[in-house]
Order: structure tokens, then sequence, then C-alpha cells
């Protein structure tokens, strides 16, 4: 059975009050050891428009990367773009 296969995990939904104005939960790529990537919602205000977005974070031996500022439409797209780079970026260091 291999260790180092990547799949996506759904965050836990949100409890108590915190769950009353809770939006989408994000996902967590990860493997058997390691984190590689969140997507998130980013939720707009009222006149901002919102999307998904992927962070990548440091303390990895890949590069950081947040997609905050640039988000897309659908939580899909957030992760296939997240599972793109981090597969690219794993490559190169050969992981």
């Amino acid at each position: 059975m291999k260790t180092n296969v990547m799949r996506w995990k759904k965050n836990p939904p949100e409890t108590g009050l915190r769950r009353i104005g809770a939006g989408p939960r994000g996902s967590t790529l990860r493997d058997a050891y390691t984190e590689w990537a969140w997507v998130s919602r980013l939720a707009g205000g009222w006149n901002d428009p919102d999307g998904w977005y992927f962070v990548v974070p440091s303390g990895l031996p890949i590069p950081y990367e947040n997609t905050c500022r640039a988000p897309v439409g659908t939580e899909k797209e957030a992760k296939d773009l997240a599972l793109a780079y981090v597969k690219r970026h794993r490559k190169e260091i050969g992981v």
C-alpha cells in the first residue's frame, strides 16, 4: 500500500455559535505525513466578490503560495490548481 498518496480531506464543521454563520467548509490536501495545501472560501463583503483560493503553507520543502488575491469560482477549480502546484513542485524536489 502506498503511503505517499495525496488525498483531500474536508475540514470539520464548526460547532457551537460559530456554526450559525459558518460558510462552506474548506479542505486539506495531505498524505500520510504532511499537509501540503489548504483550500478555503474567500468570503467577500457586501460588494466584494467571493471565490475559492488555496494556500501552500511555509515550512514545507516546496515554495509557499497563497492565491487569495486571485480567487477562482469553485472549490473544484481551487483544488485542481492546488494539486497541480503541489505535484509540480514535489516532482522538482523528487518527492
